[in-house]
This record gives C-alpha cells, sequence and structure tokens, in this order.
C-alpha cells in the first residue's frame, strides 16, 4: 500500500495496481516436440516440486532458476499425458553421450550381462520397456541379436525402435548407467533356457519316430494339409524310413554298419524291392551276403512291432549322426527345392 496526501490534513494508503500474471494453457496438446525447452523445464519443475528440482537443475544459475519459477507459475490446465511424455523424454535424455563406463581405472563394458543371453530372453526382457529403452539395449548388441529381436515386432514399433537408435548418442551418461542397472535387476529374473522347455516341431518328430508308422503317415499327411508351415519346419527333423535313400551315401552307411544285421533284415520287411537294392548297395560284398541270409530268415509274416523297432533303430542312428555334426537333416529332406 502506497501513501497519499488527502484533501484535508490526513493520510490515506492507496492500493498499489495488481498485475496479474497471463497463464498458458495446453489445452489438449500431447507432443512435447512443440514446446520451448523452458516449457519442458517448467513442466518438470511443476511436478518435481522446488527441492527436488533445485538438484535435478543444479547447473542453472540463480537467475536462470527465479526465471523457471516464475514460467512455471504460468502453467495452466497441462494434460496429464504431455506431463508424463515430457518427464519421460528428460529422463530417457539423460542416458547416452557414453556407453562405456570408467571404474577404477579399468574400462567396464556396460551391458556386457546380455551377452550370454539367447534372442529369446532378449525378447522377453525388453517386452515391457519404452521403445528407447529397447533402442539403448539393442544398440549394445552384435547386429544378429537386434536383427532377431527387431524382426519380431510389430511394423509400427519396429520403426520406432529404429527411430529411436538415431538419438543413442544423445543421451547423457549418468542414465545409461540407471537403466542399465535397472535392466541388469531385471535380468536376473529371466528364465535360463535349462528352466523351460519350448516344444515345437522338434520335439513333435522325436514323438512320431516313437509312435507306429501307420499313425506318423497319417499325421504327417494331415500337417501337410492342415499346417504347411508346421510341415515344412517337422521336415527338419522327421526322417521317415522309406527316405533313406534321400541321406548322403556316406551318412547311411554308417548307418547300416551301427545295427544288427537281424535288426536290419526286420527293417527291410514291406519295404520296395528298389529301397532294399539300394540299402544292399550300400554295404560291403561279404556283408550283403550275410543280410541276404538274415533276409531268408525273416520270410514270412513277422510282428508289426519287431519290425517297427528295427526300423526305429536305423533312425536313431541317423538322428545321432545329425547331432555330431555329420550332416543336416533339413539339407536332405527339405521338399522345397530349386532345380
Amino acid at each position: 500500500m502506497l501513501p497519499v496526501r488527502s484533501s484535508g490534513t490526513g493520510w490515506k494508503k492507496m492500493k498499489r495496481p495488481q498485475t496479474r500474471r497471463k497463464t498458458k494453457e495446453y489445452g489438449k496438446m500431447s507432443d512435447p516436440q512443440k514446446l520451448s525447452n523452458l516449457d519442458r523445464a517448467a513442466i518438470i519443475y511443476k511436478m518435481l516440486g522446488d527441492n527436488l528440482s533445485v538438484s535435478l537443475f543444479r547447473h542453472l544459475s540463480q537467475a536462470q532458476l527465479n526465471k523457471l519459477r516464475r514460467h512455471a507459475e504460468t502453467l495452466a490446465k497441462v494434460p496429464f499425458d504431455l506431463k508424463r511424455k515430457v518427464l519421460e523424454e528428460y529422463y530417457f535424455q539423460l542416458m547416452s553421450e557414453k556407453i562405456r563406463a570408467v571404474s577404477d581405472g579399468d574400462q567396464k563394458v556396460l551391458f556386457d550381462f546380455l551377452k550370454p543371453m539367447s534372442s529369446d530372453q532378449i525378447k522377453y526382457l525388453l517386452e515391457p520397456e519404452s521403445e528407447l529403452v529397447k533402442a539403448l539395449v539393442l544398440s549394445q548388441l552384435s547386429i544378429e541379436v537386434q536383427v532377431d529381436v527387431i524382426k519380431n515386432m510389430e511394423e509400427d514399433e519396429r520403426a520406432r525402435v529404429l527411430m529411436q537408435m538415431n538419438d543413442i548418442d544423445k543421451i547423457p551418461y549418468e542414465g545409461i548407467i540407471n537403466i542399465e542397472n535397472d535392466i541388469r535387476e531385471k535380468a536376473r529374473l529371466v528364465p535360463h533356457k535349462a528352466h523351460f522347455n519350448k516344444g515345437g516341431s522338434k520335439q513333435i518328430a522325436d514323438i512320431l519316430s516313437k509312435l507306429e508308422p501307420d499313425f506318423e503317415e497319417q499325421f504327417v499327411s494331415h500337417v501337410q494339409n492342415e499346417d504347411p508351415e508346421l510341415a515344412r519346419d517337422l521336415a527338419k527333423y522327421y526322417i521317415p524310413f522309406d527316405s533313406f535313400d534321400k541321406l548322403p551315401v556316406d551318412v547311411v552307411r554308417e548307418a547300416l554298419k551301427s545295427v544288427e544285421l537281424n535288426d536290419l533284415a526286420l527293417a527291410l520287411k514291406g519295404m520296395s524291392e528298389e529301397f532294399v537294392t539300394y540299402i544292399l548297395g550300400n554295404l560291403p560284398q561279404k556283408t550283403q551276403i550275410m543280410l541276404e541270409d538274415e533276409m531268408k530268415d525273416v520270410e514270412g509274416p513277422q510282428p508289426r512291432r519287431k519290425v517297427e523297432s528295427a526300423r526305429r533303430k536305423l533312425i536313431q542312428a541317423v538322428k545321432q549322426l545329425a547331432a555330431e555334426g555329420k550332416f543336416d537333416i533339413e539339407d536332405f529332406l527339405d521338399t522345397d527345392m530349386v532345380e
């Protein structure tokens, strides 16, 4: 109040004219990119309060802090979604600049705990994270893992993650440390491969190889009609006995050596003459003669169970050779061929 001389002998107090600060309303705005840097800082200031903000913006001078306080007072009706995006953007800007931290004079590679993890585990770990966190984490991994994870994302998310990768180098160091610590803790909860069985076509093929051949044929025929993709995957692991003539000759010969001749004779029961000739042709001459004698011994009807059991022994021998890396089943049994 200012003292003013009245028309009489006394003094009276006159009110100082009040000036109202103009408030800034944001209505339905939801894009933080349309805000000025001062607007963003003021929104963060208003959300976090004075004490935390002073600590957060400790690089500002007192004059700059006062300006920020005054501007924060002018903010009105800032949508919650805009506040969230501004705070999230600022948080993630705390994290790039450096990807390597120096500790005790030695260079420590951040996110190195991810290296032993499989692509499936990385996908599981990153599923709930934002696109920027996904971009930051993936950028630390091999290109093979990056591609494997990204190709399983929806197209829109894939594009956003790739765009965020372009901004990784702009993020300061402290935030990267915080994110690295957070992801490290979450990674401890990711199941190891040994903790679960993924099932899939390999497991189906293993089961089929232990069931009756009639059912095998019916099931494979059914899958080819109902699920061609599964049928193609199944072909990578499933070895029908009548496909032995498609396998590498050296694999066939080694598999034949691993079973008893009486089992081989039983396995050939009911097979075509052409198939029997092929098998005989891959045996030494002396063994051929011995096998022909064994085949005479099993002439006439034989229990199906014994024949199936003998064939499984040969199939198992071939699978063992594939497991040892002697050949790739898919290369020889794949029906999708190019002439």
